[in-house]
């Protein structure tokens, strides 16, 4: 049995993302970049990063930090999950951002974020909001997809 069969068998979803994100992150601390990951380890790392760093430090949080470099994978990320809603809550925070694409130096990006209006900021929260009152079930929606890719997940 391999580890991904393993982590598919735990009868709580957030146990079997749980278990996946160990193996994929794993993964990607030995092969050191993310390059090295297949298609569908990258999106679940990006997902993985834009919930913790939306859960934490809001849109700005996420673009401010080393994570908005993939803001543009983040987006492709949820959409092939299938997850439409949340996908285009995330296309209209990256709309907001006042230079496209958004940069991915980290510098760049925050003397850009220094111009930002407070309505730009106000926008960023209510679509906060929209993410926490969306009807999507990412986790269940991650776990459609690592069935589907499951050997592209094997480690």
């Amino acid at each position: 049995m391999t580890e991904i069969d393993f982590a598919l068998q735990q009868k709580k979803d957030t146990d079997i993302i749980e278990f996946v994100g160990t193996i994929v992150w794993n993964k990607l601390n030995e092969f050191k970049k993310l390059e090295n990951l297949s298609f569908s380890e990258q999106n679940f790392i990006y997902v993985d990063i834009f919930e913790s760093e939306i859960n934490h430090d809001g849109f700005y949080g996420f673009f401010y930090n080393t994570s908005g470099e993939f803001s543009h994978e983040v987006l492709e990320a949820f959409s092939t999950i299938n997850a439409n809603e949340n996908a285009t809550i995330i296309y209209k925070a990256l709309r907001i951002f006042p230079e496209l694409p958004i940069p991915k130096d980290i510098f760049i990006r925050r003397q850009i974020m220094g111009k930002l209006k407070k309505s730009d900021l106000e926008k960023w929260s209510n679509l906060e909001l929209d993410l926490l009152n969306s009807s999507e079930d990412i986790l269940g929606l991650m776990i459609d997809y690592i069935k589907q890719n499951k050997a592209l997940f094997n480690y």
